[in-house]
């Protein structure tokens, strides 16, 4: 079994990871900086939240890392783990309402979707977790397979719908959450089988599809046109 350091020098992995920081920090603050000046962050102010605190929570991490002992630090990534599936749990109900609103005519639809997607996500989280070794020394995310596959769902749901900003907010989530499952499974064993490379290979995998996501939604997420209505009524006072 080879190692990874033995494929790629230490000073040269950590300009490929400093490299990836970089650029990922700078995307995630383009993105966050032109959900503002889109005029997108009031229309989805949870997906905005959760952008600023991954950009938020990459450069806390980086700038503590090495300077504080290692318990500390893993207390510290395991609290904000914690904040993150709430911010995503968050962005998943909002994507649902901006769904449900966007198909006014179809009351009982808009009411029991919602509620089929998130059982068909918990019964696929439960089949992919029957399918991964129990034995694994790093064993698979339970919490980040079951939001890969309701992102997954939504997505396809936003197939149904005219919300065009909501959809492709959850285009990106669903392709970084194709990748996640399958980069889960291939961790898994890969942890299991002790291959460091390929563990490593799937980590960078994933990472860059996360960057891919955010170049999407940059590309995707327009400025909010007024209709010609609103565009001529007087401004609201609330």
């Amino acid at each position: 079994m080879h190692s990874l350091a033995a494929l790629i020098a230490p000073s040269a992995q950590t300009a490929l990871n400093t490299f990836v920081w970089l650029f990922s920090a700078a995307l995630q603050l383009a993105l966050f900086s032109v959900l503002f000046t889109r005029g997108l962050a009031r229309r989805v102010p949870v997906f905005t939240a959760l952008i600023g605190f991954y950009l938020a929570r990459s450069i806390l991490l980086y700038l503590i890392f090495g300077h504080i002992d290692l318990t500390t630090y893993r207390a510290l990534y395991d609290n904000l783990q914690i904040v993150d599936l709430l911010l995503q749990a968050g962005v998943a109900i909002e994507i649902a309402i901006h769904l449900s609103n966007s198909q006014p005519n179809l009351t009982l639809r808009r009411g029991l979707t919602p509620l089929a997607l998130l059982a068909l996500a918990v019964s696929c989280t439960a089949l992919a977790t029957t399918m991964l070794p129990p034995q694994a020394p790093i064993p698979a995310d339970r919490a980040q397979l079951f939001f890969s596959f309701l992102m997954i769902l939504l997505f396809v749901w936003a197939q149904t719908t005219p919300a065009t900003l909501t959809r492709n907010i959850a285009a990106g989530f669903a392709l970084y959450g194709v990748v996640n499952l399958t980069a889960s499974f291939g961790r898994t064993y890969a942890a299991l089988h002790e291959n460091f490379v390929a563990y490593a290979i799937w980590s960078y995998l994933l990472a860059a599809i996360y960057l891919v996501a955010i170049l999407y939604w940059l590309v995707t997420l327009k400025p909010l046109q007024l209709s010609p209505a609103a565009e001529t009524s007087p401004p609201s006072t609330l």
